[in-house]
């Protein structure tokens, strides 16, 4: 009978390390797969805007209209910033993008000054079209380097992350993050710089980051930071290591965040060396089925901006996706919303937490202007817009222009019918800067 209990408590105890072994393994293992997913998303979304580039420059070098050349060239702008946006989602670490993320930014800037002349009646020069065929070996080189990463992550030549061949191997596969790099550097080899009267050219190839102060911080000052932060948001108990340093415009510690049964970080964040400011983070964590209000979700966000000390921001457009809900905010400087100096919260809408956060355009652009007084009223305004539009209100904004000049303007939300609009109509001179649609999807509000 003894012999019994000895072995119903030995099975017990055995079951018991079986189950903790799974439990552990199966929430690294869903924190891992958070990660690669990241990778993958922004990856073949990277793969297509490049793609499509190699396409709509070509269409673009034999068309005879003018006409479709202005779409193509537009669309070629649109698509560039896609793919800069596309890389920048990749939890790339610190690795440095800065060719591929400049030579979009450079084709995008280009194509758009290019349908600008075409618009305005100008000569587009063999010079011009000279580049544009530069741009587009270019383009074709970087689609045959990504196809072929591609097929040699289809063939486990190369992993999305870069990790250990096995549990009790030391060897590692090279991971997308290298080889996203070592891509990086070959460009920087092909495709040197193309001058032109561009806000991309040489002097001014970045935009100068106006919101980082402070002075340079350690990395035990850094960890100090990011910890204070995450306990805003995470009651779990995390390890913390810094990973590396990131370079590119802003020079920033990146740290992670574990539990100890955990291989793959819980949470991942950039804190810029100098000031220690938060530039992003997000939790890699699985996002069960919604539970919350989306209003809630907004005020939960609003609520952790403004224990961040961001204060006086207003939220003017959000995406849901994966069961969560990004929230844009944008700052205030009296009645003016600053719309270059936005910042985006994520929410889960399982249980309403915080789970990603990019202060990148905020720490890029934000500064003390002194604002011009606007030359226009708001009335002026209103006579100007097309007698078929509905008003329902204009207030003043600044927006960044392609060139990355601020202007002062007029925003009028607009409908025609059922179609609603944002019309931005300078305060200074009148002219109508910009139009954009607004779309209502199930995803959320968006502009295009």
């Amino acid at each position: 009978m003894k012999k019994s209990y000895i072995w119903l408590i030995s099975f017990l105890v055995l079951g018991g390390l079986i189950f903790g072994y799974w439990s552990i393994s199966n929430r690294a293992f869903s924190a891992e797969n958070a990660l690669e997913a990241s990778y993958q998303r922004g990856f073949y979304n990277l793969l297509e805007h490049v793609n499509s580039l190699n396409l709509l420059i070509s269409k673009s070098q034999v068309t005879s209209s003018d006409e479709q050349r202005i779409m193509l060239l537009t669309t070629i702008w649109h698509q560039s910033e896609g793919a800069r946006n596309s890389l920048a989602s990749m939890p790339l670490g610190n690795r440095d993008m800065t060719n591929m993320q400049k030579f979009f930014a450079q084709l995008g800037d280009f194509s758009y000054r290019l349908a600008e002349k075409l618009v305005k009646k100008q000569d587009v020069t063999d010079s011009d079209w000279a580049k544009m065929n530069q741009f587009r070996k270019n383009i074709q080189s970087l689609s045959q380097e990504l196809r072929r990463l591609q097929d040699n992550v289809s063939a486990g030549k190369i992993r999305w992350q870069d990790k250990p061949d096995s549990l009790f191997s030391t060897r590692k596969i090279q991971g997308m993050g290298d080889s996203l790099e070592s891509i990086d550097q070959k460009l920087k080899k092909e495709a040197p710089t193309i001058t032109y009267d561009g806000p991309f050219s040489d002097h001014v190839e970045s935009p100068t980051v106006k919101g980082v102060t402070g002075k340079l911080i350690s990395e035990s000052e850094a960890v100090k930071i990011a910890r204070q932060v995450v306990g805003k948001i995470s009651d779990w108990d995390l390890k913390a290591d810094v990973a590396g340093k990131t370079k590119g415009t802003i020079p920033a510690y990146t740290i992670e965040f574990r539990r100890e049964e955990n291989q793959a970080p819980d949470i991942i964040m950039d804190l810029s060396e100098t000031g220690g400011h938060v530039i992003w983070f997000f939790n890699t964590r699985q996002i069960g089925s919604p539970k919350i209000a989306i209003k809630q979700a907004v005020d939960n966000a609003k609520a952790f901006l403004e224990s961040m000390d961001y204060k006086d921001f207003e939220a003017t457009g959000s995406l849901r996706e994966n069961n969560t809900i990004t929230v844009t905010f944008v700052p205030k400087d009296g009645e003016v919303l600053l719309y270059p100096d936005f910042i985006k919260v994520e929410v889960a809408l399982d249980t309403g937490e915080i789970v990603g956060f990019n202060a990148l355009a905020y720490l890029t652009f934000h500064t003390e202007r002194n604002l011009p007084q606007p030359k226009l009223t708001e009335e002026e305004v209103r006579a100007k817009l097309n007698t078929n539009l509905s008003v329902d209100r204009i207030r003043l904004t600044l927006i960044p222009d392609e060139a990355l000049n601020e202007k002062l303007c007029y925003e009028a939300d607009v409908r025609l019918n059922s179609d609603r609009y944002f019309i931005y109509v300078n305060a200074e001179n009148g002219i109508e800067e910009r139009i954009l649609k607004v779309v209502e999807t199930d995803k959320g509000t968006m502009t295009m």
